[in-house]
């Protein structure tokens, strides 16, 4: 199965030059835990969670209007391609020990994101459905 029947196509993405504040208030206004740092033409150049925003700004006490988003940023994210698997997206998960995967074209153009717990509620609707077809089938 490839990643691009079931990654979300709409992205929560920010620039590396917007302030940190900026990048709070939109992980608040999209309900997300994290943002795809994008350059030229949607290319992921890095990642930004709450938790770079908790650890590298709020406790050493900087200004959040102050500070760019690539200052406090993940570089170099790892991506998954379009036409990936879903077992080559697993094995990048746990290589990389990463939660979440930008999904990129053949140019290196973000296309979509995916993330552990959407692989998770896939398995476990995938289980959930192999158990049902074991028990309608089972003999007297």
């Amino acid at each position: 199965m490839s990643l691009a029947r079931f990654c979300r196509k709409t992205v929560a993405v920010i620039q590396s030059t917007q302030s940190v504040a900026e990048a709070a208030e939109q992980l608040r206004d999209r309900h997300v835990g994290a943002l795809v740092v994008v350059g030229e033409e949607l290319r992921p150049v890095g990642m930004l969670t709450d938790r770079d925003i908790v650890t590298r700004v709020v406790a050493e006490r900087s200004d959040a209007t102050a500070v760019s988003v690539s200052d406090v940023m993940s570089p170099r994210p790892a991506v998954a391609h379009v036409d990936d698997t879903l077992d080559q997206a697993l094995f990048t998960f746990k290589k990389r020990g990463v939660r979440r995967l930008p999904i990129v074209d053949e140019l290196g153009r973000m296309v979509g994101l995916v993330s552990i717990d959407d692989v998770l509620v896939l398995l476990s609707a995938e289980l959930d459905q192999t158990a049902a077809a074991v028990r309608e089938n089972q003999g007297p």
